[in-house]
């Protein structure tokens, strides 16, 4: 097989037009191996540059999953980021990448970009990988996004990290999955769980923060509280995949009935079980959740129809996963009655109810892509169509108001053109 030449035409291909006059260039590497038997390397990283220097309306860059390497992305940033139209780009997915911690050495030098997004996660930063994160948060002043989840940062490396976060102005952040043992000390989730409380004392403008696979348990959670008490902008606190049980869910169930601004909480693959659902169903009443994820626990069937008694409540919610748990008779007599009454929207919620000779069966809703989005993966096992694609971005003071909308989350509820955009009041 030839090999495919590598153009300003190739390029063209993967562009997608944005409803605001800009592009996105989508170059996964699965997608470019399933169509031309290859992925992109450091070779191709030179025409790469040529052609964003001509394409200044292209703010956003995917190259997940090819094999670029700490030599490829030097070339890149050394070829079109460090020119002065390289501070067009805005969004840059750099997914498993074959990155390694000199990869990042010339980009983090540079202080006239203008990113608000990188995403970084599944490459081998490790521990001196750190001080190149760190130096690429103090350099990028207008980051406001940064995946640095899967990256095998130590507890060490994530403690300083940390210390330079709580000076930025950074609006989300993952850090999922901490390398448990390095060189010279043991992992520590309590360490980690009380590091991440004083961070929330001290940073104001953090928004949505990941934190899976970080082992954390439920006497963690006290340490955490500390700290969700304080910060008053978080909106999703993200726990899937800890051990935080029934509880670490009394303890956040606490906090919830306080009010705070959080509307996305998800707490899948805990261990969580019916006495856990039970305290969730006693305060979540008082919380403004829209947002609620217990994928992949061990509730019951009692303690799912506790919960769904608890949701008519005064913030309605609009985006239920409870798949992967103990769905009974009970449970869905009571997720029916919520759909019926309009407590639920069928359509917002990952399970679908359906009779065989009378009798409720429950059957799976396929609606959270999440992990799919964040690890950027093909909804379908072939490459898509190659077509001209039209991105519709959302005006942000579009109506109706978005009562969720965050990255890898569709926006709820979808946006009306016919309603115009909302009218801000004059002062004066």
């Amino acid at each position: 097989m030839t090999k495919k030449k590598v153009d300003d035409l190739f390029f063209l291909l993967f562009c997608e037009k944005n409803s605001d006059g800009t592009k996105h260039l989508r170059l996964k590497g699965k997608e470019l191996f399933q169509r031309f038997g290859r992925r992109l390397t450091q070779d191709d990283m030179y025409p790469l540059a040529d052609f964003l220097k001509k394409h200044e309306e292209i703010i956003s860059l995917d190259l997940c999953y090819n094999n670029i390497g700490d030599e490829g992305i030097t070339i890149l940033a050394k070829e079109y980021f460090a020119h002065p139209k390289g501070a067009n780009l805005q969004y840059l997915n750099l997914l498993h990448c074959d990155l390694g911690p000199n990869g990042l050495a010339y980009l983090s030098s540079l202080k006239h970009l203008k990113l608000k997004m990188i995403r970084l996660l599944g490459n081998k930063l490790g521990p001196e990988g750190a001080r190149y994160i760190g130096r690429l948060i103090e350099n990028f002043r207008t980051l406001e996004t940064l995946d640095i989840g899967e990256t095998d940062l130590t507890l060490e490396s994530v403690e300083c990290l940390l210390m330079v976060i709580e000076k930025s102005l950074l609006k989300s952040l993952n850090m999922s999955r901490i390398v448990p043992n390095s060189y010279y000390s043991k992992y520590d989730d309590s360490t980690l769980a009380d590091d991440l409380g004083i961070l929330l004392k001290l940073n104001t403008s953090l928004e949505v923060l990941r934190a899976q696979k970080c082992e954390f348990d439920g006497h963690d959670m006290e340490m955490l509280l500390g700290g969700l008490r304080v910060h008053t902008n978080l909106s999703l606190l993200d726990l899937a995949a800890n051990r935080i049980g029934n509880h670490g869910v009394e303890i956040l169930t606490q906090w919830l009935r306080t009010r705070p601004k959080l509307t996305a909480l998800r707490i899948a693959s805990n261990g969580i079980t019916t006495r856990g659902a039970k305290a969730l169903s006693i305060h979540l009443p008082f919380s403004r959740i829209r947002l609620l994820d217990l994928q992949n626990n061990k509730i019951g069937d009692q303690g799912l129809a506790d919960l769904f008694d608890s949701l008519k409540k005064s913030t309605q919610m609009r985006v239920l996963y409870i798949w992967g748990n103990d769905l009974g008779n009970v449970a869905l007599a009571k997720l029916e009655r919520c759909f019926d009454s309009g407590c639920l929207v069928p359509e917002n919620v990952d399970v679908k109810i359906y009779y065989v000779d009378g009798v409720r069966c429950a059957a799976f809703n396929p609606i959270n892509q999440l992990a799919l989005k964040k690890y950027s993966i093909q909804l379908y096992g072939v490459a898509p169509e190659l077509k001209i694609i039209r991105n519709k971005k959302a005006h942000p003071d579009a109506l109706p108001r978005a009562l969720l909308n965050f990255e890898f989350i569709d926006r709820y509820p979808p946006v009306d053109e016919s309603l115009g955009l909302k009218v801000k009041n004059k002062v004066g």
